[in-house]
């Protein structure tokens, strides 16, 4: 009894931290603040695979029954085209693997993958194939649907500490952040032979210091995070410099920690930085439309935040590591627009 009340007033203030009293819903936290229209809006967060148990999860913990894995270093995040979320954990060496829509969860480590040191990012391709970085390893791993291991990558010269990596299937290319090399490599994603490396280091155009956090648009342009540069840097599917944007500085649209990227489905560039404890939105050009989040442990708040990703619904996912879970939230434009429409249609369907 005594055990199970010190659960209860350990448990009840994160509950209602999160949830609000019964009865009683919180507000919407969006961004920018009212009265100006929201454009971004915090949605949810996980913590572990308990978040996506059909069971009584607060009555789990009461009980001393939710044993399941919860995050403690996260490092990166990524959302397949079937809407699996992957989470790399440098602290435990392994990457959770959560199904909402299934109501189930995993661990690499759980089906027999334990290949890692220091996993760092993940990518997926329409095979089921699983990519993922280990800048400890100096390698990249190559795993099938069911998590067995199929084989390393093969650059020209051996990886060192490779990071973000990001498989576009327009262009057939999957690109691997070398940070310790200060360049990008390229690989034909469906034979995932070799084919050519982008940059070295230095400041100039397609130049690079210490890059780590990569992703690609729907037209395959490359976009690189130049941490050390504070910048990032757009490429064309064939590796030519576009134009990049950034710099050190504490100002909107500068950079203190770059880390995290991705592209929304309209074209807007979402970058974290870990020293803001924010997300900055850009658009094509690289001008600053916007930031979110803040520093802190509430709803949408974040410390040391680390990788992202955006989902095919404009779904945002941002690795909030010091508070040990990913928040979500959502790009409220088009695409979400849409699914309001085809919401209120179907009420009034149902309605007749």
């Amino acid at each position: 009894m005594r055990n199970i009340l010190k659960n209860i007033f350990l448990v009840l203030p994160v509950a209602i931290a999160l949830y609000g009293c019964a009865g009683a819903p919180l507000p919407d936290v969006v961004w920018p603040d009212p009265p100006d229209e929201p454009r971004i809006k915090y949605v949810k967060t996980y913590s572990g695979q308990a978040d996506f148990k059909k069971s009584n999860i607060a009555a789990d913990i009461l009980l001393g029954a939710g044993a399941s894995p919860t995050l403690v270093k996260p490092m990166g995040v990524h959302v397949s085209k079937e809407g699996k979320i992957y989470v790399t954990d440098t602290a435990v060496a392994d990457v959770q693997v959560w199904d909402p829509e299934n109501k189930k969860a995993t661990t690499f480590a759980a089906k027999g993958a334990k290949e890692f040191y220091k996993p760092i990012s993940v990518a997926t391709d329409s095979q089921g194939r699983i990519f993922v970085t280990d800048s400890q390893g100096d390698r990249v791993v190559v795993f099938d649907k069911d998590y067995k291991l199929k084989r390393y990558l093969e650059p020209e010269e051996p990886f060192k500490q490779p990071s973000g990596i990001a498989a576009n299937e327009t262009t057939n290319r999957l690109y691997v952040t070398d940070t310790h090399k200060h360049n990008i490599t390229v690989f034909e994603l469906d034979t995932l032979e070799y084919l050519k490396t982008i940059g070295k280091r230095g400041k100039e155009e397609g130049e690079f210091n210490f890059p780590s956090h990569i992703t690609t648009d729907q037209e395959g342009n490359l976009y690189v995070v130049d941490t050390m540069n504070a910048r990032v840097q757009i490429f064309d599917p064939d590796g030519n410099f576009l134009r990049s944007f950034g710099q050190f500085g504490d100002a909107p649209g500068m950079f203190a920690r770059p880390k995290g990227i991705a592209v929304d489905s309209e074209g807007h560039i979402y970058v974290v930085d870990a020293a803001f404890n924010n997300v900055q939105i850009f658009d094509r050009e690289g001008q600053i439309l916007l930031a979110f989040a803040g520093f802190g442990s509430g709803r949408g708040e974040l410390i040391l935040p680390a990788g992202m990703a955006i989902d095919d619904k404009d779904f945002i996912y941002v690795v909030d590591q010091w508070n040990e879970r990913v928040q979500v939230y959502e790009y409220l434009g088009e695409k979400h627009r849409a699914r309001e429409a085809a919401a209120l249609a179907e009420g009034k369907k149902k309605k007749k």
